[in-house]
């Protein structure tokens, strides 16, 4: 009997203490949990998070600034390009750097400076829908609906963009900066 007793104490010992083979299999699940609530609150995040539009005047050009504007259902409009290439440093210091599609271009004026970049972008984006402004068919002060946001070019370079119950005025005084609507009121970062 005291036999039995001692190989039952040694069994219950080698199971209490985990060797370093077990030690993996428990640090890969912790890790997984870890990773899986990380990834959790993420997701809730971006679900519960309030819509906003995003609107960011661009650094391309002189005279005439870009604009991009980010929708709260995710997508895209490049409002001019400027005049050159400087376009694409603006474009990647403002998207993430996977994306690699614009819903929308819109030119205000067929000229160099208002779209001179165009080529540029539409070799490293690929372009859902192009707009010219400033025709018959699209006339100066005309407004359209944009994934929830309206937009009405006023004059080449001018426009104003209006969602919920805030409209942003954009012209060539407008300071380059980021413009965030919820709606109700519009935030400058």
């Amino acid at each position: 009997m005291v036999h039995h007793g001692s190989a039952l104490e040694n069994t219950v010992e080698a199971h209490s203490i985990p060797s370093k083979e077990n030690q993996w299999p428990l640090r890969f699940w912790l890790l997984l949990c870890f990773v899986l609530v990380l990834g959790n609150i993420g997701v809730y995040r971006e679900i519960f998070a309030p819509p906003v539009v995003t609107v960011s005047v661009l650094d391309a050009g002189k005279k005439n600034h870009p604009v991009l504007v980010r929708t709260p259902h995710g997508r895209t409009l490049l409002i001019d390009t400027g005049p050159d290439a400087s376009i694409l440093r603006a474009l990647g210091e403002t998207l993430p750097m996977w994306q690699r599609s614009i819903d929308a271009v819109i030119l205000t004026d067929p000229g160099t400076l208002f779209a001179g970049g165009l080529p540029d972008v539409e070799s490293r984006y690929a372009v859902s829908t192009r707009v010219q402004a400033g025709t018959r068919s699209v006339p100066y002060g005309a407004s359209f609906m944009f994934g929830g946001v309206r937009i009405e070019i006023r004059a080449p370079g001018t426009l104003a963009i209006s969602y919920g119950a805030t409209t942003l005025s954009i012209s060539s005084s407008t300071p380059r900066s980021t413009y965030v609507s919820d709606g109700e009121t519009i935030t400058q970062s």
